[in-house]
């Protein structure tokens, strides 16, 4: 016979399993306001460059030169065809929340793709076949590039003198290193 204080504790046990649960589920699927104001609210909005374009430049060339090195000569053209937009300081970054997408516009070049993390098919701004994600936290956008042979993730945030860093970090399996920059933006104001 069950005592009845085992079926107690079953029966508690169950309430508890069942809150759980359900405080899990609701945190999951919070896409109210409140649940992704964070870094897409307070990182929306237009930026202009900063930096200092012949250090930055520089920083970018020398991280391609240390990924690229352990490629014979015709690799490192190819590479370097395929890496020529890394060349381009973009001198203005736009970031916005369309409806359920997350945009961020470089130059003429927009990409958007669902704020849920849900990846996008597109032509990357190099030409090249890609998927497109993004991951919004509470203090950061991350934005994932994948294309056939190469990653590219960019993180995006606002430093402690309250300007935006661009944070790329690209690899792929046919580099030596992986190619690692920051550029800092400011707020452009209207």
């Amino acid at each position: 016979m069950v005592s009845a204080r085992t079926v107690t504790l079953a029966v508690l046990v169950t309430c508890l399993l069942l809150t759980s649960s359900q405080i899990a589920t609701s945190q999951e699927t919070d896409t109210s306001p409140r649940g992704d104001s964070s870094a897409l609210m307070r990182l929306a909005g237009a930026y202009r460059y900063a930096g200092t374009p012949a250090e930055d430049q520089a920083r970018i060339d020398a991280s391609i030169q240390s990924a690229v090195s352990s490629l014979g000569w015709l690799g490192r053209r190819v590479a370097a065809s395929r890496l020529a937009n890394h060349k381009e300081l973009p001198q203005r970054i736009v970031i916005a929340r369309r409806g359920d997408d997350v945009s961020i516009t470089m130059g003429k070049y927009d990409a958007v793709a669902p704020r849920d993390g849900s990846p996008k098919e597109l032509v990357a701004p190099n030409g090249r076949d890609a998927r497109l994600s993004y991951r919004v936290t509470s203090e950061q956008i991350f934005q994932f590039f994948v294309f056939e042979h190469a990653k590219r993730k960019s993180t995006y945030y606002i430093d402690a003198e309250g300007r935006l860093v661009m944070s790329v970090f690209m690899t792929s399996e046919k580099l030596a290193s992986p190619i690692v920059y920051d550029l800092v933006y400011e707020k452009d104001e209207p």
